[in-house]
């Protein structure tokens, strides 16, 4: 079905056909990437979470295309895979691995409403350094 009268069938299967390569990528942002979950109370809130989920998941599409050694790394948390492929979603998994002790959620400040992580300037860095 169409809206444009003028295409042929042919046309309109065509342009559907072009479509759908981009239907997996909405399905990922949105089941896997949290967009569906956008809790962001104000209209820049919301831009610049998008933003950064579609950067996020363009790097993470890059990293699947780059043969290096280190990538290929993160893609070993499976090990019953019999080839542990270098996927986008593989990638993924293995970088949440690594970072999912990161506690984000805690550095909002709801007193004035911003992103504060903590500062590894002062005390904890001297502390980090003598351990």
């Amino acid at each position: 079905m169409s809206t444009d009268a003028k295409l042929t069938p042919e046309q309109i299967i065509e342009a559907y056909g072009e479509r759908w390569s981009i239907e997996s990528m909405f399905n990922q942002l949105k089941l896997s990437w949290g967009l569906k979950e956008a809790w962001q109370q104000t209209r820049q809130t919301l831009h610049r979470w998008v933003h950064l989920t579609l950067v996020g998941y363009g790097l993470i599409q890059l990293l699947g295309y780059l043969d290096d050694q280190t990538v290929r790394q993160l893609c070993c948390h499976s090990p019953w895979r019999k080839d542990n492929p270098t996927t986008a979603g593989q990638i993924r998994k293995g970088l949440l691995l690594i970072f999912h002790h990161v506690p984000v959620r805690q550095w909002w400040n709801r007193k004035c409403r911003k992103f504060e992580p903590p500062n590894w300037r002062g005390s904890e860095q001297d502390a980090a350094i003598s351990v």
